[in-house]
């Protein structure tokens, strides 16, 4: 068992990291946490949560102190003395002259009113159990894992094997049972999330019903179960996937678990709909706007309120970081470097050059790459998704020097430039090999005599029109592969890491792009030529023109029928631009999926580049034309296109 001695050197650490200049519980907390195999650690993982994610949690409560040092030393504050104090009463009351880290963890539980133990209870850990398992716990127990079988049923595709660090979470999250099978891995989107059907299996060979298994980075798992218990327990139908247990991590990876029910017919059989798209065939459509949309509805979509926002603060957050910088010490940048602070303001950023020193102040750390050394930051004002806006890498950051943790707010850091948003964006068109020049203002459209917007060039102006929308709950994810058929083919709905309040219209621009690339792009030709037919139907639709081609009319029938769902969720009757502008946002983002297939990623092109075009223009049903007023942001002249 870890003596104090260690314990406080991690902690007087911990306080020179953070600048605090004293010693308080929450470092003799953290102390313990970087304990490897330590009891608090380990008692927290089987709880759910990772050393790494509380550690950030009891940062972002206490916050970073002043760089200027008011007293010398390093003194404890009262209450660690009293939680020392208490610490040393229970050594010696086990006959022990030094406290060791289980002392020190039953004297924080005890005390009960430190900023952990709050932290604690805000992540649903009761105290008094947690105490009441540390005393039961044995001196000496062994933290190894038992062995748990694993096979592989006849569905599973061996092509993609899973690996040590995915079934040593699978082993832990089914601790108990002598056999796991592994069903079949779920087709899910486009992350690099794993999705498993999993079968668990008794000591006498008893089939328990199987599980849905998500295993990914264990900071985006902890977050998507705290993201459930918010935004989407309350608001579930009755027959649907819900989430089982904590989630499951682990001390020798970075990954994380969670189970979600599975609901299945009586033969066991349940599929994701990209998976039952070719069996529904025409019907997919019809299905979605019978069964899904009305079933999630009504405690979703259709509980939606009027919601008035700059299109950058909802949609800012899909498209590639606003800059990448090499990180630089502050004391070697100029006094008269751009600054960077909200509000942001674009259009001095996009020239910038590959070098040129900038300064970002006021931003809050989102995502810490440790693996590569680079910190995310993103403004930190608005709402959820606001908070996600305008991106900025760094790169090359040494975290042995400086501590970040997720939702600082940075008051200062400085770079130079490795790359822009628009290169980042350009190189993912060239990948693309595109039959016309990347920069041209217009690109080939749906015949020779009709050109479209190019995306590249009018989406950062895009981003500051001002929408009138609803707020609605979201998936944040809607996809074929995120959508199960249960009994009866009816709908439930998994894999909540971006569920959320946000635009009603989102979600079904998500859903339709989902529909465009995994059911109709693949019986198209994948060169250019294939991804405009698409692009002619789309157009035919957002006309309400019949489609001429029966193949093509065939396959865009669901789309029909989505587009249906769409007009009974716009703010207003007929104004299908706020529709567009989530569509063009959406699309671009997938260009920049590299797991997409090439033609799929074209059609995403020119689907944004249609989505664009129609804002400009396009009459509605009664025959008016809806077009930007005068009083909206302008996107660009249409002359010579």
């Amino acid at each position: 068992m870890t003596s104090i001695k260690d314990i406080l050197i991690n902690a007087r650490q911990e306080s020179y990291r953070m600048q605090h200049h004293y010693l308080g519980v929450e470092h003799l907390f953290i102390g313990m946490l970087e304990i490897q195999h330590g009891i608090a650690s380990t008692l927290l993982e089987e709880r759910g949560l990772t050393s790494k994610y509380l550690i950030d949690a009891v940062r972002r409560k206490i916050g970073k102190g002043n760089r200027q040092r008011l007293w010398a030393g390093m003194p404890n504050t009262p209450r660690a003395d009293v939680v020392l104090s208490i610490a040393n009463d229970l050594a010696l009351e086990d006959q022990r002259t030094e406290i060791i880290e289980r002392d020190l963890l039953l004297a924080i539980l005890d005390e009960n009113d430190s900023i952990p133990v709050r932290v604690l209870h805000h992540l649903n850990i009761n105290s008094a159990k947690l105490a009441a398992d540390i005393i039961a716990r044995p001196r000496e127990s062994s933290g190894t894992q038992p062995y748990i079988r694993v096979d592989f049923g006849r569905g599973f595709d061996a092509a993609k094997p899973v690996s040590e660090a995915e079934l040593f979470i699978l082993r832990r999250m089914f601790h108990g049972y002598s056999q796991l099978r592994i069903e079949r891995r779920l087709t899910g989107g486009y992350s690099g999330a794993s999705l498993y059907v999993v079968t668990p299996i008794s000591g006498d060979d008893t089939n328990d019903a199987p599980l849905v298994v998500k295993i990914d980075d264990a900071d985006i798992i902890l977050d998507e179960a705290a993201r459930y218990d918010a935004h989407v327990k309350a608001s579930l139908p009755p027959l649907t996937a819900r989430l089982e247990d904590k989630p499951t991590t682990s001390e020798t990876s970075a990954l994380a678990g969670l189970k979600y029910t599975f609901v299945t017919g009586s033969d066991g059989s349940s599929r994701d709909l990209r998976d039952a798209a070719a069996d529904l065939g025409t019907e997919l459509g019809e299905w979605i706007k019978r069964e899904l949309y009305p079933q999630f509805g009504a405690t979703w979509w259709m509980q939606s309120r009027p919601f008035r926002f700059p299109v950058w603060s909802e949609y800012d957050w899909l498209l590639p970081p606003l800059l990448t910088l090499e990180y630089v010490p502050d004391d070697q940048i100029a006094s008269d470097t751009l600054i960077i602070r909200d509000p942001v303001r674009r259009a001095r950023l996009r020239d910038l050059d590959y070098g040129t020193p900038v300064v970002v102040e006021g931003f809050i750390v989102q995502r810490i790459y440790r693996g590569r050394n680079a910190l995310q930051l993103s403004i930190g004002k608005g709402s959820e998704v606001a908070r996600r806006a305008y991106k900025i890498e760094l790169r090359g950051v040494d975290f042995s020097e400086d501590v970040f943790y997720r939702g600082e707010v940075v008051e200062r850091i400085a770079g130079r430039v490795w790359e822009t948003r628009d290169a980042v964006l350009l190189n993912d068109l060239n990948a693309l090999d595109p039959d016309f020049d990347p920069h041209a203002r217009a690109i080939p459209g749906l015949d020779a005599d009709l050109r479209l917007l190019n995306p590249l060039i009018y989406y950062d102006t895009l981003l500051d029109y001002i929408v009138s929308g609803s707020l609605s709950k979201l998936h944040g994810d809607l996809h074929l592969g995120n959508i199960l058929l249960g009994p009866n083919r009816t709908p439930f709905l998994i894999d909540f890491a971006l569920a959320r309040s946000g635009h009603t219209l989102f979600d079904w621009a998500c859903l339709e792009l989902s529909i465009l690339n995994d059911v109709i792009m693949p019986h198209m030709r994948p060169d250019w030529d294939g991804a405009r037919a698409v692009l002619s139907a789309l157009a035919y639709i957002n006309r309400g023109v019949a489609i001429t081609d029966p193949q093509l009319s065939d396959l865009m029938r669901p789309l029909v029928a989505l587009r249906e769902i769409v007009a009974d969720r716009l703010s207003a009757e007929g104004k299908w631009s706020e529709y567009y502008i989530a569509l063009a946002l959406c699309a671009l983002r997938a260009v920049s999926w590299d797991t997409l297939a090439i033609p799929q990623r074209r059609l995403m092109f020119c689907v944004s580049a249609l989505a664009m075009s129609e804002l400009y223009s396009r009459r509605s049903s009664d025959g008016s034309v809806d077009t930007l007023t005068s009083d909206d942001p302008s996107i660009t002249d249409q002359t010579g296109l």
